[in-house]
């Protein structure tokens, strides 16, 4: 570049170079001044920074990068210009010359001058970029924190859209035929992303049979897995028994998912861990499955010493385990374990269940000393009214798919939760609308009536706690239906091939849901009627 033509370009520039910007002009400096800061900018583009911020100061613009370095531009030396809500001016070459906003600077575009040489016609940023045309027609587009961060965001989802893949294969191919026998096999679990842990790929010798009660008559199996050894699976804890929940009678795929996500914030003592994976059996597809750990007695899952003497119970209208009875408020009970229980310990558990409902129906039920409290851990009670209510599980009645432990010299607990695939919504009758309480005000028998959380809502402490608990929750219950998007984005791929075997359109008759035709709509669906809800009780709750 030529001497004489640098000082007529510097002198011409600083004349015309707070004319432009934004669509605001600004008076001329009276005389031209060293663009302070410009080979510093050249500098960092040089260096791959990246651009997080620019900030006006008085006089000045201080431009961030995201490893921290910091350069500060007088407005005296050039102009970086805010064109965050603004359209940036228009910057051509005209004839060899510059132009801004159509006009003409009297600065010629040279692109034989070095970055370094050249000096700036029009800087600016917006929301994401900082771009600075130079007079050698150079375009510098600094890497952006929002560009890098949403490249890195695009790659993470399609890494987390390969979802773990598990191929079961019984021996010589042998169908699964009921819920008691074993088939034995083997079972391969693929993460070449390793999303879950650093194993990408391991084969296990297992057993396999069926499991569930109404889902296992539906054409997609639910099954248990048993391996010969214990073994941590996609990073959970090492253990023999897992199970592959089928979810076929929820088009979304992913509310036993979501509801564990809830229990998670609730803080449960227990939250079983899941994963989204496609399932092979004997080479053939079977579609989308939630992969979690088995409800059982372990250090990793329901913490109990059973030779101690405490119990592991469930609440279940099925009754199908050895030792079974009913509450005198009609709520079916059952020993997980132990099994068969000794007779001294069956009696006191009967009895302590009769002296807790006795307990709610006196007269001093709400003393904390002789009433339903000294029977229950009343936190545990109230996450689990929350977590089923907000769901309107149409188990969460104390009827079905629920879990009490009594251990020794405690009180009893809802240690965690289970089964929620007809829940939000998915089922028929007015369980599909958002409104209106279900755990509160109907009984096990699914009429309008007393249950345990009917009674300890009369007692105003009670119902104080439940808003309080409900309240300080809420912020994070609010997150939920960015979380079904994230879930529902991470199976886009997956989907496709399930309901290419599990058509979309299949439906279960007694649950009353008929498709919506799409996917899509199913999850906004679930969305919708989470956010509703979430409305309604925080309304209808904190009125209590």
């Amino acid at each position: 570049m030529k001497p004489a033509r640098i000082s007529l370009a510097v002198l011409i520039f600083l004349l015309i170079v707070f004319m432009g910007g934004c669509a605001e002009k600004e008076d001329l400096p009276e005389d031209p001044k060293p663009l302070v800061g410009f080979a510093e900018l050249i500098k960092a583009y040089q260096d791959g920074k990246v651009f997080e911020s620019a900030e006006h100061q008085s006089g000045s613009c201080m431009l961030t990068f995201v490893d921290g370095h910091r350069l500060t531009i007088p407005s005296s030396s050039f102009e970086i210009y805010d064109c965050t809500e603004r359209k940036p001016a228009e910057v051509e070459a005209v004839n060899g010359w510059w132009s801004i906003d159509g006009v003409i600077l009297g600065v010629e575009a040279d692109s034989s001058i070095p970055d370094e040489d050249s000096m700036p016609i029009y800087v600016y940023f917006d929301a994401r970029t900082l771009y600075a045309h130079l007079s050698n027609r150079s375009l510098l587009t600094f890497p952006s924190k929002v560009l890098e961060d949403e490249k890195n965001r695009q790659e993470e989802i399609a890494r987390r859209q390969n979802i773990p893949v598990i191929r079961i294969q019984t021996m010589g191919s042998a169908p699964i035929l009921d819920k008691e026998n074993y088939v034995d096999g083997t079972i391969t679990i693929s993460d070449p992303e390793k999303l879950y842990s650093d194993i990408s790929e391991v084969t296990l010798d297992m057993g396999i049979r069926g499991r569930g009660n109404s889902t296992w008559s539906f054409p997609k199996k639910p099954w248990k897995v048993k391996l010969d050894e214990k073994a941590s699976i996609l990073g959970m804890p090492a253990d023999k028994e897992w199970c592959l929940l089928a979810n076929y009678a929820d088009r979304t795929l992913l509310r036993n998912i979501v509801a564990m996500k809830i229990s998670e914030i609730c803080g449960f003592s227990w939250t079983p861990r899941m994963a989204s994976v496609e399932v092979y059996l004997n080479g053939r597809y079977q579609g989308v499955y939630t992969f979690c750990e088995h409800k059982k007695i372990s250090k990793d899952r329901v913490n109990l010493d059973i030779d101690a003497g405490d119990c592991y119970l469930e609440i279940e209208q099925q009754q199908d385990e050895t030792t079974c009875w009913w509450t005198g408020m009609g709520v079916p009970m059952m020993f997980s374990d132990p099994e068969e229980p000794s007779d001294a310990q069956l009696s006191y558990i009967k009895k302590y269940f009769s002296d807790f409902e006795a307990s709610l129906y006196s007269p001093d039920f709400a003393d904390p000393q002789t009433g339903y409290a000294a029977y229950i851990d009343v936190e545990s009670f109230i996450d689990y009214f929350i977590v089923q209510e907000l769901a309107k599980n149409t188990d969460g009645n104390l009827r079905k798919s629920s879990f009490i432990t009594k251990e020794v010299g405690k009180k009893m607990e809802m240690y965690h939760l289970w089964d929620f695939d007809l829940t939000f919504g998915n089922n028929g009758w007015f369980l599909h609308e958002p409104e209106g309480y279900w755990v509160k005000d109907y009984a096990p028998d699914c009429n309008p009536g007393d249950n345990w959380f009917n009674r300890m809502f009369r007692d105003p402490v009670f119902a104080d706690k439940v808003r309080k608990r409900w309240n300080e929750l809420l912020p994070q219950l609010e997150t939920i239906p960015d979380f079904i998007d994230e879930q529902a984005l991470y199976l886009d791929k997956a989907k496709e091939r399930n309901f290419q075997v599990w058509s979309i359109w299949e439906s279960v008759d007694w649950v009353n849901c008929p498709s919506l035709g799409s996917y899509e709509k199913e999850v906004d669906f679930f969305k919708d009627f989470y956010t509703k809800r979430l409305n309604w009780l925080t309304d209808d709750l904190n009125k209590l």
